[in-house]
């Protein structure tokens, strides 16, 4: 079981992982996306297709006590946009891209928590909102693009014993 400080380090690195791994493989379900920007903030020019992720604030799924082990849900949002010149196509091309990073994600995240951890940190993920039409600015590009975005509810378990004899370097 991973320490707290670990695991907020560990998610981005796993939900990053999944994604670049289905971009990177020759049969991968997201070899088409030319950029996969894993920060809130970009200045670079973007290529689309891409796909924006950004980690929200975590929160206790019940009712916390340190005293004890705790779920933490930590949302992971993914905004996709893809450009097409008609705009019924583009909305269209960017749900489908949408879909396709859930479906990376749900193919890879074990593979890796055992790469980068050594072990599982995430209970469950689920769904929280699909935001089917929105829109976003790329730059280089006078156009508006339509945007998809999926939150995704990372669950993972903190265990406060071990977190805090880990911590003091008793274990």
């Amino acid at each position: 079981m991973t320490i707290i400080v670990q695991s907020f380090e560990f998610l981005p690195e796993i939900m990053k992982y999944c994604i670049e791994k289905e971009m990177t493989d020759e049969k991968g379900i997201l070899k088409d996306v030319n950029t996969f920007i894993p920060i809130r903030y970009q200045e670079a020019v973007v290529d689309e297709p891409v796909i924006w992720m950004s980690q929200h604030p975590s929160r206790a799924d019940r009712q916390a006590d340190i005293s004890q082990t705790m779920d933490l849900i930590t949302p992971f949002e993914f905004d996709c946009a893809v450009y097409e010149r008609d705009l019924e196509d583009a909305e269209k091309a960017s749900q489908n891209l949408t879909m396709r990073v859930i479906a990376a994600i749900r193919l890879n995240y074990l593979e890796a928590q055992k790469e980068i951890v050594g072990g599982r940190i995430i209970r469950r993920i689920g769904l929280e909102t699909y935001t089917p039409v929105g829109e976003v600015q790329i730059n280089g590009k006078s156009d508006r693009l339509p945007a998809t975005g999926v939150i995704l509810n990372i669950v993972h378990t903190i265990n406060w014993d071990v977190c805090c004899k880990k911590l003091k370097g008793d274990d």
